[in-house]
């Protein structure tokens, strides 16, 4: 059975096989199934596999109606039961280790069998195993293709061209540190969508000034990147694919194929690195004003040689080509960090070293992060996710708050804990169950 990371990754798979259809690379969808279906796709964890063109159709509705999430495989329709522990069976071993929460499994196992409950021979020790696995923890402890073509674009947005270069020293205070600007380029227009120094060349920094680009110049067709570490992170693989946008790299050792791009950063080399002098600058936001300013009044406002106009006036004359994302709540669900973690005994877990609290009915259990890192700045709750949906939030732990609970409180608030029925650990907790929330509230 695959597990979350398995499905995202088959999802990106059944995208990118797609992703040329909703972008308008293939002229004929039906001979591109078609050729598709002809040989073997490898397939994320599940190895090479054959797919009719039916399938390969079907796909294309359900991303269509759903989304990157609707590219998931399903989970089996018994998922979570055991075949051969039935209701009755289920509910007396739930009693047994309700009764007795600090013994361990194999034990109880064997307790089982002496008094009679369960039948070595019909529920083995692996199956006893997988059954209190797939339980919410809640309920059972309390405590515990081929080459690249040319690119030769005629409409704006089709595709934008990425990468990073290196940017001049700034001294800030009596440390030096080295820039790195950033930056996007419209195949069809040259225009600049959007470019920014920062003071590292990581996924955070390349997050904020796509999401920016975006923000301000809508949604391409395709990006493409070269094969550094920060393109080829799976969170930029599902942003991508959250917005319908075909992710492609370079061939590697291949600088020419990313022409456009390459001859910008020589352009911001020749007529604005030499125009300044890093060593008056005394910040990165100086840097950035000066930059945006030769950005807005220089490259994008002059006639571009290989165009014969300024990129912005080509990229506004087909202003009607621009696709916008309307929801822009819906836009910042797609930008959000995600991260697995597993919730510790005590209803907490960590996120770049930040202590958050939980509900206790998720102790125990493996769950998915989703954050804006500006949340960890603030008191903004993180988003918890499990099989794709929201289950819940996170809070930071307030220790100077915690230290002034009575334990007396505390120790009475578990004792009304454990009359709790055992129940799904989607529905809404029960008031008595402990929470560092619900005490500070």
């Amino acid at each position: 059975m695959l597990d979350e990371k398995a499905r995202e990754a088959v999802a990106l798979k059944r995208f990118s096989l797609i992703s040329p259809v909703l972008n308008g690379q293939v002229k004929n969808q039906k001979e591109y199934f078609d050729s598709l279906s002809d040989k073997p796709i490898e397939m994320p964890y599940l190895g090479l596999r054959k797919y009719t063109p039916k399938t390969l159709r079907g796909w294309l509705y359900e991303y269509l109606n759903g989304g990157i999430e609707a590219l998931k495989p399903g989970y089996r329709s018994d998922r979570g039961k055991c075949r051969k522990i039935n209701l009755e069976l289920s509910e007396k071993i739930k009693q047994k280790k309700l009764e007795h929460p600090e013994m361990p499994n194999k034990l109880l196992y064997e307790t089982l069998i002496e008094d009679g409950i369960i039948s070595p021979d019909k529920v083995s020790l692996s199956t006893f195993y997988r059954f209190l696995k797939n339980i919410p923890i809640r309920s059972l402890d309390k405590e515990k293709d081929g080459k690249t073509k040319r690119f030769s674009y005629e409409y704006i947005n089709e595709l934008w061209q990425t990468d990073v270069m290196y940017g001049p020293y700034i001294k800030e205070g009596k440390t030096k540190k080295q820039t790195y600007l950033i930056a996007y380029i419209d195949d069809a227009s040259r225009l600049c969508t959007y470019a920014r120094f920062y003071y590292a060349q990581n996924f955070l920094a390349l997050r904020d000034s796509f999401k920016e680009a975006v923000l301000r110049r809508g949604i391409p067709k395709m990006l493409y990147t070269d094969n550094g570490k920060i393109y080829r992170s799976t969170q930029l693989e599902y942003i991508c694919a959250s917005l319908g946008i075909t992710l492609i790299h370079a061939e590697p050792f291949s600088p020419h194929k990313k022409g456009k791009i390459e001859r910008f950063f020589h352009t911001v080399r020749m007529r604005f690195l030499s125009t300044i002098d890093p060593t008056s600058i005394k910040s990165i936001d100086e840097l950035n004003i000066k930059f945006f300013n030769w950005l807005d009044e220089d490259y994008n406002r002059k006639e571009h040689s290989g165009i014969g106009m300024s990129p912005l006036d080509f990229f506004m004359s087909q202003v009607s080509r621009i696709n916008m994302f309307s929801d822009i709540d819906m836009l910042n669900e797609c930008f959000l960090i995600k991260v697995n973690r597993k919730v510790n005994k005590d209803a907490t877990l960590k996120v770049e070293n930040i202590l958050y609290e939980t509900e206790e009915k998720f102790k125990n259990m493996h769950l998915e992060v989703r954050y804006d890192p500006k949340w960890l700045m603030t008191n903004t709750p993180l988003l918890l996710y499990h099989e794709g949906k929201k289950v819940g939030e996170a809070y930071k732990v307030n220790f100077h708050e915690n230290a002034k609970i009575p334990v007396e409180y505390i120790e009475n608030k578990k004792v009304a804990s454990k009359n709790e029925d055992t129940a799904d650990f989607y529905v809404k907790p029960n008031p008595t169950v402990i929470s560092f929330n619900d005490i500070v509230d």
